[in-house]
């Protein structure tokens, strides 16, 4: 069997009731996570323009509207979304985020279905895990693909593709085509990011996978070698490297374990450094004006991602790590609105005066911060573990909070209540149009 028929059997035959306890909370927290940042994000200026351009009426639920889309166009406007905010969740070890395009190819399936919260819930392990595993196996090994894929659009189209077959009982067979039409379909660039084709991009790949599964399921065949056979994806974008992690304990050891979920609206890379900037401003508070110099050393990673010094637009603050640093010591927070500040004269300022140092030596969730204040004096913090990363991560209390601060606004305080009791129930709800209607503004 190939490990693509693998992937397939794994995802059509996988039963909510028999995963281990750690898999369902970790796939019940990331649809907490992702319907508070879709909900969140769905309020953004350019939706209204991408929606007048893609948004087909028809019967699939959107985010934060009561009105209903053909499935294709809601599954573009849920993963746009959830990514809206760069506020999803991340699979740290390959900066994927996989739960967006993942939820919404979900969905998008469901639609017009009487589908139960164990269901969907199932679909985003399946989902989730592939994704990971296809990661992995890119961005591991001894040749991994380019930096330059947008990890996301590659992995999240396939991974969308499982979820919506498994929402849609697509056999192994068919779901092994499924995966072979989203691999032809999977694509990403890190040049999309800081613009709106960033959030976009998951956007199309839960389009795009949702497509494949339902193409399955009307009969078309592909073969089953997608993912490792000649000219798959893994022999094209990571050449030489083997195809074990796609399969290896499938089922028993689990990648999607592994999500962290982010407490600040940004690139995961930054994270480190805006928990030095708070760790600094819960000892001392120095006025933006005193401080001379700020220097931040991360890992090279961080530096190569994340290093945008002219910031013009919320976009481009979400991978800056000089905006971020001087946001947070302006305003003493990181939230949704500190993006926003990109024109603020305070923000302009300070972020002229950060330096980015690599090394080597740290790892992704650790940085170390110093602001030098123009007397002299140093204030320095040292960020073993970022807050949200897989070893400091975001109990459950806080991941509630962040949904319902998303949510509030769109649905206001009792109906955001609502959706999350109803979250917190999923698993027993019989159909998850209930969990739609809390959903929704004005249901």
């Amino acid at each position: 069997m190939t490990h693509t028929a693998a992937l397939a059997r794994y995802a059509a035959g996988l039963r909510w009731h028999d995963q281990p306890a750690s898999v369902q909370a970790e796939a019940q927290r990331a649809l907490l996570n992702w319907f508070g940042v879709a909900l969140g994000g769905s309020t953004a200026p350019e939706h209204a323009r991408i929606l007048a351009t893609l948004g087909q009426p028809g019967g699939a639920w959107m985010a934060g509207h009561a009105r209903r889309l053909e499935r294709g166009a809601a599954a573009v406007m849920n993963g746009l979304a959830a990514s809206q905010d760069c506020f999803d969740d991340t699979h740290l070890a390959t900066v994927i985020h996989p739960t967006a395009p993942v939820a919404a190819a979900a969905l998008a399936a469901a639609a017009g279905r009487a589908v139960g919260g164990a269901e969907l819930l199932a679909a985003v392990i399946a989902g989730d895990e592939i994704a990971c595993r296809l990661g992995l196996a890119l961005m591991g090994g001894p040749h991994p693909a380019s930096l330059g894929w947008y990890m996301t659009g590659v992995v999240g189209t396939i991974g969308a593709a499982a979820a919506a077959g498994r929402v849609l009982g697509l056999t192994a067979a068919a779901m092994t085509s499924a995966l072979g039409f989203a691999v032809a379909q999977a694509a990403g660039l890190r040049s999309a990011h800081a613009s709106v084709m960033s959030p976009l991009v998951p956007g199309l790949a839960a389009r795009n996978g949702l497509a494949a599964a339902l193409l399955a399921e009307a009969g078309l065949t592909c073969h089953d070698g997608a993912l490792e056979g000649p000219n798959g994806l893994l022999p094209t974008m990571a050449p030489g490297n083997p195809a074990a992690p796609l399969t290896e304990g499938l089922g028993a050891r689990h990648a999607m374990l592994d999500l962290a979920y982010k407490p600040y609206p940004c690139g995961v890379a930054v994270h480190p450094a805006i928990d030095g900037c708070l760790a600094i401003l819960a000892r001392a508070r120095p006025a933006p004006e005193e401080i001379a110099r700020i220097e931040v050393t991360v890992d090279p990673l961080a530096e190569r991602l994340c290093l945008r010094e002219e910031v013009a637009s919320p976009f481009d603050a979400q991978v800056s790590i000089a905006h971020w640093c001087a946001a947070t010591l302006v305003a003493g927070r990181a939230g949704v609105e500190q993006a926003r500040h990109v024109h603020d004269p305070a923000v302009v300022a300070l972020r002229r005066r950060v330096v980015a140092i690599p090394d080597a030596t740290l790892a992704r969730d650790q940085a170390r911060v110093a602001l030098v204040l123009r007397g002299g004096t140093r204030l320095e913090a040292a960020v073993e573990h970022a807050t949200g990363s897989v070893a400091n991560p975001m109990d459950a209390a806080a991941l509630r909070r962040k949904a319902l601060d998303q949510a509030v606004p769109v649905l206001g305080v009792a109906a955001a209540a609502r959706l999350l009791d109803r979250l917190d129930a999923l698993p027993d709800l019989p159909d998850i149009a209930a969990l739609l209607e809390a959903a929704t503004p004005g249901a």
